[in-house]
């Protein structure tokens, strides 16, 4: 489906619903939506994306870009405003202890328009690299994110030991039945994308390499340099993909941070593959802060 849509922002929409759950797990729920009603908001907003981003410059506190966090929960809201099977309760809802201090925020409270069960959905959007040497070292614990500021391991155990619990909290409990509404579930949703080493990675699956490894790649293929903003929806060819001499001679001067790359086929024109590449230094300074957090 998301092939056939042409508008950057309504593919963003489509990968935000129906992209891969980061992972599998009790406390996350993978929501898909395969319904024709959605398939035919895609396909209207395809046509005509005012709707939708007239949504999202209604939604922005931030002069510049949004987060890519806030971005994705934008994209959440939208889809729950038009749901005709669900309805949106509240978004955003900070949870107060008795003396006044932050307890929490609740993301999504959503409540099916038949069953009238009242859903609790925490919502994330996270991109990790696996450090690690061989296939048997991969697990939560070996994830980072790109900055080096988070661990998978952390956002997974405050996910489903804090967030997810804290709307069955009784200073919740009170603050919602104060509006009317008792939270029946709560679950996670995970999208985002895990990336393996280059050298452990399978065919197609999201991969890093360092600036050094560059020769590892297909000659043959085309590369787009994504700004964040990019980093959802499978990415179609355009006049700014590089040939892999020029994404050599790119990053000779311009890699100064881990960079993400869609790989482009350059006779179908679709992305094949989503990597980082990162400055060579990155990987002992990820084992170190790796390190420091056990």
């Amino acid at each position: 489906m998301h092939l056939s849509l042409h508008h950057p922002v309504v593919r963003d929409l489509y990968w935000a619903i129906n992209s891969p759950t980061l992972l599998e797990a009790p406390c996350l729920k993978n929501w898909q939506d395969s319904s024709r009603w959605f398939t035919h908001l895609l396909q209207q907003l395809d046509q005509q994306p005012a709707p939708l981003l007239r949504h999202l410059q209604q939604q922005v506190h931030h002069p510049y870009q949004p987060r890519l966090g806030q971005y994705f929960e934008q994209l959440w809201h939208f889809y729950f405003n038009h749901h005709p099977d669900y309805q949106l309760l509240v978004h955003n809802l900070q949870i107060k202890a008795p003396d006044n201090h932050t307890l929490g925020e609740l993301d999504l409270l959503i409540r099916n328009r038949h069953s009238h069960e009242v859903h609790h959905l925490e919502l994330t959007v996270k991109f990790y690299l696996a450090v690690a040497q061989r296939p048997s070292d991969i697990n939560l614990a070996c994830y980072i994110g790109p900055g080096l500021k988070d661990r998978l391991i952390d956002k997974y155990q405050h996910t489903c030991n804090h967030q997810l619990p804290l709307s069955g909290s009784d200073a919740a409990q009170a603050q919602l039945a104060a509006r009317g509404i008792k939270v029946d579930q709560a679950q996670a949703v995970c999208r985002g994308r895990l990336f393996q080493p280059m050298a452990l990675a399978t065919t197609g699956q999201p991969a890093w390499l360092a600036q050094a490894q560059l020769h590892q790649l297909k000659s043959a293929a085309h590369f787009r340099c994504l700004e964040r903003r990019q980093w959802f929806a499978e990415q179609p060819a355009n006049h700014d993909n590089y040939d892999y001499n020029q994404l050599v001679i790119h990053l000779s001067t311009h890699l100064t941070h881990p960079l993400q790359v869609a790989v482009i086929d350059p006779q179908t024109k679709q992305e094949t593959r989503r990597l980082f590449i990162v400055p060579d230094s990155w990987e002992a300074a990820a084992r170190d802060c790796l390190s420091q957090s056990l």
